[in-house]
């Protein structure tokens, strides 16, 4: 993946996701807190750490946009791939807006490209502005644990998926294996913690090193709460993080985008540093629920 310049510094952040345990008997059926239905109001959106860019003016997304064409044009990248998305501040009763149909058609334009830049993407990500109605089909609950949603596959070349967050959720520690991870909220609010990676051990004894290694804690680098329509990028080499639902009264839904997929990645054990493989499955796809299956997998416990 292509970047603009040095990487922007992630006010707001993220999360991946690991193997998902499957208890259809236990599926929360409740209805879920977040209307379907916009008011017919140009309602105050609510304020963030860090506005989206969809929340600023017209000329700094133009200025966003020209500046991702600036860097293609030195590498000799196409610039008519990257362009403005129409403005979504319009009624929302009658006006035009970036649907998720419509994100989802301009992630497959863009990623039809050999190379894409992964400023612009994010860029998409931040243009979208969350409505249930158009998401509430993929937001599926466990009460047991987290759930990942495939929204969209992306011809291979990306995953979206829709995260589900029950009241006190949380992941483990994870990394992304050569990808990118961008990650939207949808509803709700969630915690991010990002990790440096585990510090080697410099023992000799290569008999002893994995367990000297492994009696070393992670060290904790970032701490961010992302609040709804916030967007942030995580990649391995900016470190690792855990995602967790603070709230023991709201549950939390975010957006989020591999590119490339990814089968499997890493857990980490926070007092020790112990890393685990650990497959990552759907609890949905396209809106259906997958099989029972998966509830023998192993899932790494999560490291709270």
């Amino acid at each position: 993946m292509e970047r603009v310049g040095q990487q922007q510094q992630c006010v707001k952040r993220r999360e991946d996701s690991t193997a998902v345990m499957d208890y259809d008997d236990d599926e929360r059926q409740q209805p879920m807190p977040w209307p379907t239905k916009r008011p017919c109001s140009r309602a105050t959106i609510q304020v963030q750490v860090q506005r989206p860019l969809h929340q600023q003016n017209d000329d700094c997304n133009n200025s966003t946009v020209d500046a991702i064409r600036g860097y293609c044009r030195k590498r000799n990248m196409p610039l008519d791939v990257y362009r403005p998305v129409m403005h979504q501040d319009a009624d929302r009763c009658g006006g035009s807006k970036f649907r998720l149909t419509d994100l989802i058609s301009e992630l497959h334009r863009v990623f039809a490209e050999d190379r894409v830049n992964v400023e612009y993407v994010q860029y998409l990500m931040e243009s979208y502005r969350s409505d249930p109605a158009e998401w509430l089909k993929y937001a599926k609950f466990n009460k047991f644990r987290y759930t990942r949603n495939l929204v969209d596959a992306g011809n291979g070349k990306f995953n979206l998926m829709v995260l589900c967050w029950g009241e006190g959720d949380g992941s483990s520690i994870h990394n992304h294996p050569e990808s990118d991870c961008i990650m939207k909220i949808l509803a709700g609010q969630l915690t991010e913690v990002r990790f440096a990676w585990p510090e080697t051990s410099t023992a000799n004894d290569d008999e002893n090193e994995e367990d000297d290694r492994q009696l070393q804690p992670m060290c904790e680098i970032g701490r961010t709460i992302l609040e709804t329509d916030g967007v942030c990028h995580i990649n391995d080499s900016m470190g690792l993080h855990r995602v967790e639902n603070a709230s023991h009264t709201d549950k939390a839904v975010s957006l989020h985008l591999y590119c490339p997929p990814f089968e499997e990645c890493s857990t980490f054990n926070q007092h020790t540093g112990h890393k685990t493989t650990a497959k990552s499955t759907f609890w949905s796809i396209y809106g259906e629920k997958v099989s029972k299956k998966r509830a023998e997998e192993q899932v790494p416990a999560d490291d709270n």
